[in-house]
């Protein structure tokens, strides 16, 4: 998918909320456990797993209600 854009889940929770949708890093790291977003690892890194923020957008995004 061309729309995608890679980054690690506490930078994605830190965009997120700057976007006034808060979610935590522990809600996307069940989310990525329980295979509900998709997930890649970072080469650098083999710790770090990175998450689409476009996907979290479009899937918090669309009611902005609060989330932990």
């Amino acid at each position: 998918m061309a729309n995608e854009e890679w980054t690690s889940m506490n930078d994605a929770s830190f965009r997120l909320r700057s976007e006034g949708i808060n979610v935590s890093v522990s809600k996307l790291s069940r989310l990525a456990s329980q295979g509900k977003i998709k997930t890649e690892a970072d080469t650098l890194d083999e710790r770090v797993k990175l998450v689409d923020l476009n996907e979290l957008r479009a899937l918090f995004g669309s009611s902005k209600r609060m989330r932990t």
